[in-house]
């Protein structure tokens, strides 16, 4: 694995391997590595000639959400997670190389971000999508892999590069989870033994709401309702959300492609979670204390992403 902080020179190594006529996969990363990182890496292993890693777990960037600051970076780990992958290029992204003057451009998608509570804030959502089209652009034409767990990121990366005409393709990639159902997150460390026991609560929450909604209940709020009031039980919700899509606007009737949002506290730790419906409006709704409880254990990979 060749490390590099430059993205000049990035940018150039990158280039030649295109020009030998090899493909290239791209993951970003704020670090503190973990098993949905390494998924992404896989896949980009899988499908391109040459993997790039680009790595910002240690630039500081004065406006950059706090989010992206609550856990430890241990670079040497992370380095050597990310060699045993099978990644070729290890762009570590500092902040003299990149902004010698501090940057005064930044992208606005201000119907990609709804005043929902919780969701990212329109001035945050214009940094990560800046930073991510900075990052395209770096890399030159290449596929970028991203995962499904933080939803309205993926969204927003997806359209920026869809608009601004890129060279390269945003790609979401299914949210890895443990035999329980909790997300891998980096955040997950944090957790009291007590709390991590707790967490899975979320992911039974939202398969749960996939079959209410697969009984024929159509109305948002009984939805996430219900999900909140299984999760209550356990932790503090700090959010759920019924959402369209590809649009990320707010739902009052499911129709469609329809994503779940959640964010819960744990302790001091927030985890958030997702998933997909595709929702038929032919089903009429049933009353919500007809659909029982779902086990950790049930299938529903044929009706949630």
């Amino acid at each position: 694995m060749r490390t590099l902080e430059s993205y000049r020179e990035t940018r150039a190594v990158l280039d030649a391997h295109r020009a030998a006529g090899r493909t290239v996969g791209m993951v970003g990363t704020s670090g503190a590595i973990h098993e949905g990182h390494l998924s992404l890496v896989e896949r980009a292993r899988r499908e391109n000639d040459v993997v790039a890693l680009f790595y910002a777990g240690v630039m500081s960037v004065d406006a950059a959400p706090a989010s992206v600051q609550i856990y430890e970076r241990d670079v040497d780990r992370d380095t050597e997670l990310l060699a045993a992958a099978g990644v070729d290029l290890f762009y570590v992204m500092r902040r003299d190389d990149l902004y010698a003057r501090p940057p005064v451009t930044f992208l606005a998608q201000p119907e990609l971000v709804p005043d929902l509570p919780g969701l990212l804030a329109p001035d945050h959502a214009g940094i990560l999508a800046t930073m991510v089209v900075s990052m395209l652009n770096i890399a030159g034409p290449c596929t970028n892999y991203s995962g499904e767990k933080d939803w309205q990121q993926l969204v927003l990366f997806k359209r920026a590069a869809e608009d601004l005409l890129s060279p390269s393709t945003v790609v979401g990639c299914p949210t890895v989870r443990e035999p329980d159902g909790v997300a891998r997150s980096s955040r997950n460390v944090r957790l009291t033994p007590a709390h991590r026991a707790a967490a899975p609560v979320i992911y039974r929450a939202l398969t749960e709401a996939v079959e209410l909604v697969d009984a024929g209940e159509r109305a948002a709020k009984v939805v996430t309702g219900r999900i909140a009031d299984r999760i209550a039980a356990v932790a503090s919700v700090d959010y759920v959300h019924a959402v369209e899509a590809d649009t990320l606007r707010p739902l009052d009737v499911l129709d469609g492609e329809v994503r779940l949002l959640v964010s819960a506290t744990f302790g001091d730790t927030p985890l958030v979670d997702n998933i997909g419906i595709t929702v038929s409006r032919q089903a009429a709704a049933v009353p919500a204390g007809e659909v029982g409880a779902v086990g950790a254990g049930n299938d529903t990979e044929e009706t949630a992403r």
